[in-house]
């Protein structure tokens, strides 16, 4: 055990500046600078718990601990091999300390080796608690880097009510970062892992975030930066910041946060700071590793969910954060079903908001943290994130002794996906359609953008309308899409409005719902829409009034406005902890108006009966031009049978044949071709859960 911790803490000494020289956010890396190696596909299986976590935590089944050493041999990095997994992601440090970690640790380092042998890459989980009982004896100063509220209290991860032996560490606080870039050099530097994988990337929600020194010193400077002398008053209506701190929130008995949006000045700026933060600390850790090893992908675990406001309640701000990065992690519910109720349960919109920033989502396509199989089959979850997730299955099960075990359905998907990589990889999307989540709208009202957005979406994903999440970053530049949806996306600013309205005067469409455009981005009431040029309407029309689609040509553009998105399930109440579960996502009733608003506006709609059950997903090949439609069937119970498609094709695309491809068939079909006025026509027989039609011929 003595040579075994001087190894371990000499190669943590050994490496490069220390992070105090680094502490601004760095810019984003630009994506030939990224490890080119998670874009070829992944195929990923976890087991990150250190035996050390497991005895402390408890109730873990017998066979937990006999199996932990097993999992670590070449026996079983062969086995996951042999099953087509080129990436596991096991323990580096929960957060006993490094010394008491040291066995744990140790049994990393011989399974990457086994692990490389086998062609096998191995990431390393990096918490972000301390387990004080051992923790503060190895780093005494450690006490200092609790989160703690306004009061001065520590703050438990507390799962369960039962792990009350984690703190929660400040990653403001500059000794804990010190640290966690020890643990960086280590894993990288000293165990050659492939992928540092950050748990917890993000913040503990109202009230309890922490307001230690360190993070009331970095508010104030964020105020003072957003707002030079002059334009505090505006705002906050004084201008000196000498005394403000962080707001208290009049809960203090603990979460959801009730009000039903937040006014007030000083909580939102609060809530703009802690997504700064999240998004500040992930990129130092991006500029990190890579000045360690370029090859060294990041992946962290914000728990993405856009059902939720996890901006304001985490501070997790999907589009800031991932500028940077390669992986996010989601372990929303929305596993992939399909409902008696005519409800299409997915992940679809982790992995749309993750791919319009460049990066796909690691999602429980199998294994133990996954839902039953009789709820969502492991090959329909395998099946979506291989129409849409930019090359990654996710994780697809829990190492075993022997290396993994998977359904005969999970390994045909697995070997389809493997075997297909060539036509799959270096893809973008190519919809005609955007959706906004304003950052205004869903964090601050948060029971009106959400519910909008969401049901929306539902409409165009069951009526089979590809389409694009873009966040307000994207307004600058809309050129790529036809249409552009702002569901209830109520507070905007004057920049983003002028944005808007360029992109109508340019020919694009635009289809708005609710009260979009009625509130400044500080949720200042207008006297009338910001867009009321566009809408033709000066005001949402009044409660009970008909609920009317208005069209309206605006120049080379075409605008519709329509009053309300109707529910068939009424939404939870308005409050700012807010949850829009899958509960809710039944088609409004109003749907099919939804879906002429946006094909008059000017979109398409590709597959034209296919059933309720099916998602479409368009994407074009960035170096062959060629186009791919995935369409997933999540009733996969009943095929979806005879499916007629008129594919309006992208500018400048030359098709020429049409072949489907499936793992429920034998090989690769061709389809009947015919092309007209840029539009292919073609007969898809059965989609049973997973096909990909690939066009051949060329796109610019």
């Amino acid at each position: 055990m003595r040579k075994l911790l001087v190894v371990v803490f000499l190669s943590v000494a050994a490496c490069g500046p220390r992070p105090a020289e680094t502490r601004k956010q760095p810019p984003p890396r630009p994506r030939e600078a990224r490890p080119a190696w998670v874009k070829e596909g992944i195929v990923m299986a976890g087991n990150w718990e250190p035996l050390t976590f497991i005895r402390r935590r408890g109730g873990q089944p017998v066979a937990d601990v006999e199996n932990w050493p097993l999992e670590r041999t070449e026996e079983a990095a062969r086995g996951l091999a042999q099953a087509g997994v080129n990436l596991v992601i096991t323990n580096l440090h929960k957060g006993f300390g490094l010394k008491t970690e040291a066995e744990d640790i140790a049994a990393t380092r011989r399974f990457v080796q086994f692990a490389h042998r086998h062609g096998v890459r191995v990431g390393g989980y990096v918490g972000t608690t301390m387990m004080y009982e051992t923790f503060f004896l190895e780093e005494p100063e450690a006490r200092n880097w609790v989160q703690v509220d306004e009061w001065g209290r520590p703050f438990y991860y507390g799962h369960n009510g039962q792990q009350t032996f984690r703190y929660v560490a400040c990653r403001n606080n500059p000794g804990y970062d010190d640290f966690i870039f020890r643990v960086l050099e280590l894993g990288v530097g000293d165990l050659k892992l492939d992928l540092i994988h950050f748990d917890q990337m993000e913040l503990w929600g109202e009230p309890f975030s922490c307001r230690c020194r360190h993070c009331r010193g970095l508010f104030r400077e964020f105020l003072e930066r957003r707002y030079p002398p002059g334009q505090r008053a505006p705002r906050f209506g004084f201008e000196r910041l000498d005394a403000v701190g962080p707001p208290p929130f009049d809960h203090i008995e603990g979460a959801p946060i009730r009000f039903p949006s937040l006014a007030n000045p000083l909580m939102q700026e609060w809530a703009l700071f802690r997504m700064e933060q999240v998004a500040r600390h992930f990129a130092r850790y991006d500029a990190w590793l890579h000045s360690l090893n370029p090859e060294v992908a990041l992946e962290g675990n914000p728990n993405l969910d856009l059902a939720t406001n996890r901006g304001f309640t985490r501070g997790v701000d999907v589009a800031q954060m991932l500028e940077h990065g390669d992986i996010v992690w989601s372990e929303d519910p929305h596993y992939a079903r399909w409902t008696d109720d005519g409800r299409l349960i997915s992940k679809i919109r982790a992995f749309k908001a993750a791919r319009i920033m460049g990066k796909s989502v690691f999602v429980y396509t199998g294994g133990r943290y996954g839902p039953p199989e009789a709820v969502s089959p492991a090959h329909l979850r395998i099946a979506e994130a291989m129409a849409f997730n930019d090359m990654n299955l996710g994780m697809v099960g829990d190492v075993a002794p022997d290396g993994i075990r998977l359904s005969p359905q999970a390994r045909r998907y697995i070997d389809f996906f493997l075997s297909r990589r060539g036509m799959l990889k270096d893809t973008v999307p190519v919809p005609e359609v955007a959706v906004l989540r304003s950052v205004a709208s869903t964090e601050f009202r948060p029971a009106s953008g959400i519910p909008g957005a969401v049901l929306f979406e539902q409409a165009l994903i069951q009526n089979q309308v590809p389409f694009d999440i873009v966040f307000d970053r994207h307004l600058e530049d809309l050129s790529r899409y036809r249409v552009l949806v702002l569901a209830n996306q109520d507070a905007l600013s004057d920049l983003q409005l002028d944005r808007i309205r360029a992109f109508v005067a340019q020919g694009g469409g635009l289809v708005a719902t609710g009260a979009s455009s009625l509130y400044t981005d500080w949720l200042l009431e207008r006297s009338r829409f910001g867009l009321a040029d566009l809408f033709g309407l000066d005001g949402p029309p009044a409660p009970g009034a008909p609920n009317t689609p208005v069209r309206r040509q605006r120049g080379a553009g075409r605008v519709v406005y329509i009053p309300r998105i109707e529910p068939r399930l009424e939404p939870p109440p308005a409050q700012m902890t807010y949850a829009f579960g899958s509960e809710y996502w039944r088609l409004p009733r109003n749907a099919a108006d939804l879906i002429a608003a946006v094909v008059w506006a000017g979109a398409s709609r590709p597959v034209l009966n296919a059933p309720p059950s099916v998602a479409v997903e368009v994407v074009r090949q960035r170096a062959t031009g060629k186009l791919l439609m995935h369409l997933v069937n999540y009733n996969d119970s009943k095929p979806a049978e005879n499916l007629q498609v008129a594919w309006r094709l992208p500018a400048n695309a030359t098709v020429s044949r049409a072949v489907v491809d499936s793992p429920e068939q034998s090989g690769p079909r061709a389809l009947a071709l015919s092309v007209r006025d840029g539009v292919a026509h073609f007969r898809i027989p059965s989609v049973a859960v997973y096909g990909v039609v690939e066009l051949e011929g060329g796109s610019n």
